[in-house]
């Protein structure tokens, strides 16, 4: 038979699990964070939906699991992911500025050693004299100006003059000041003799481009048989912040430290990109994106760029959801005075519904724990999902998003609870081990009334 103390602790641990369980179920629009009205197209049963920056800032999960749409009688619509749309791309064309150098800036000056066949030693001078007939300068490289340009690099399509049958290796770096350049593509292109032009498109890596110079230089195995010349250039970018599928201004807090921001982000979506406009007398911090889930985990780099007043661009992010974000300055600048203020950026989320319910509807957002409520998409339309009739979702007003500080409070104490509960079992077992060796160690023990005599 169950005693009072069982049966009240049990009961006690049911009350705990209801109260820290989400209030409703999955099926009561009133169990979300955010609740909005949809207008349907009119006379089309199956209907894209692109989810707006309010609801993904709200959202629990990192596939948008917890998205639910309700008729005017609270029954669940069927819905469906629709196919990810593509980045969008741009193109921009840009002019070649030659970078000009000395004619004799690869010529060899100084003292050089040398061994014969007898392994004597030669010490022979080379003195780089000056040559009258050698005055002119030399094209060492082409410079294009892409400051005005902000996204992820793509590809860069030259328009030159290569030499025939010879194999040129072209070099593309990037750099924001001039001095200090970051290499992003190389790639060999070769000319067959009789093709009036080369294949010179560059493959680029997925590097961000925040206000940037691009500098493309050559060089071959041996010495070239005509001149290179690059006339401009194409470069292909995925867009960045300005194009994002959809974006929520947010503020950080009051900082502590100049160089480290750390921000708990209220939702499990996953970012594409973030701004960061600096306040006060700062203008421009070089910084480093970084996330994590909890203390216990490193931090992982999820972008750099800059931070800048005067022309705030996207900084792309790559990498898995995390609901820790920390902004690091760097460290050779005197980091942030004031709290910045952040642009998020989200990646384009749609669905695919059926608008067989009865209306109004309404578009509800924001719940943990939530089942993935998903159909495959062939079982509600044959067609793609981009070219069905789109809904519109009412607009979420509202002010900025808050950003907190991180709360370690709730996991120190978890820390210190175990810790804690760790001494007592280990003094606890140190307690019984030492009543049973001081019992068997006492000569004198009597024997029990319940011990059978040998």
């Amino acid at each position: 038979m169950i005693g009072r103390r069982t049966l009240a602790s049990v009961m006690l641990a049911s009350l705990s699990l209801i109260a820290a369980a989400p209030a409703g179920s999955d099926k009561d629009p009133a169990a979300y964070r955010v609740r909005l009205a949809v207008t349907p197209a009119a006379d089309a049963p199956a209907q894209r939906l692109t989810l707006p920056a309010g609801v993904l800032a709200v959202l629990q999960t990192a596939d948008a699991s917890d998205v639910r749409l309700f008729d005017a009688t609270g029954r669940m619509l069927p819905i469906a992911r629709a196919e990810a749309d593509a980045p969008a791309e741009r193109r921009d064309e840009l002019k070649a500025l030659p970078i000009l150098g000395a004619p004799d800036a690869l010529k060899v000056s100084g003292i050089a050693l040398s061994l014969d066949r007898d392994g004597r030693a030669r010490v022979v001078r080379l003195d780089d004299a000056a040559d009258d007939r050698t005055t002119g300068a030399v094209v060492l490289g082409a410079l294009l100006d892409a400051r005005t340009i902000a996204g992820n690099t793509k590809s860069l399509t030259l328009e030159a003059d290569l030499p025939a049958g010879q194999p040129i290796t072209f070099t593309v770096a990037a750099s924001g000041d001039l001095k200090a350049w970051r290499q992003i593509g190389e790639q060999v292109i070769y000319r067959t003799p009789n093709a009036a032009f080369a294949g010179t498109e560059l493959t680029l890596s997925d590097a961000t481009l925040e206000r940037d110079y691009l500098r493309v230089t050559w060089r071959a195995d041996s010495r070239l048989l005509s001149p290179v010349r690059v006339r401009g250039a194409t470069l292909r970018t995925r867009s960045g912040l300005a194009d994002a599928g959809a974006t929520i201004d947010a503020t950080t807090p009051p900082i502590s430290d100049a160089h480290v921001i750390d921000v708990a982000l209220p939702f499990a979506t996953p970012l594409s990109a973030i701004a960061i406009v600096p306040a006060g007398d700062d203008l421009v911090v070089p910084v480093r994106i970084l996330g994590r889930n909890d203390r216990e985990q490193p931090w992982t780099p999820l972008g750099e760029g800059v931070a800048s007043k005067a022309a705030p661009g996207a900084i792309a992010l790559n990498g898995p959801a995390f609901r820790t974000l920390r902004i690091e300055a760097d460290s050779k600048t005197a980091g942030f005075t004031a709290s910045p203020t952040l642009r998020l950026a989200f990646a384009s989320h749609a669905l695919v519904f059926l608008a067989a319910g009865k209306p109004p509807f309404t578009l509800a957002a924001g719940r943990a724990g939530t089942t993935d409520p998903y159909l495959a998409l062939e079982s509600l339309t044959p067609k793609p999902s981009d070219t069905l009739p789109t809904a519109t979702v009412a607009a979420s007003s509202g002010p900025a998003l808050a950003l907190a500080a991180v709360d370690d409070s709730g996991e120190r104490g978890r820390q210190t609870m175990l810790w804690a509960i760790l001494i007592g079992a280990t003094a606890l077992l140190a307690a019984m081990a030492w009543l049973l060796w001081k019992r068997s160690a006492d000569p004198k023990r009597v024997p029990a009334p319940t011990d059978k005599p040998e």
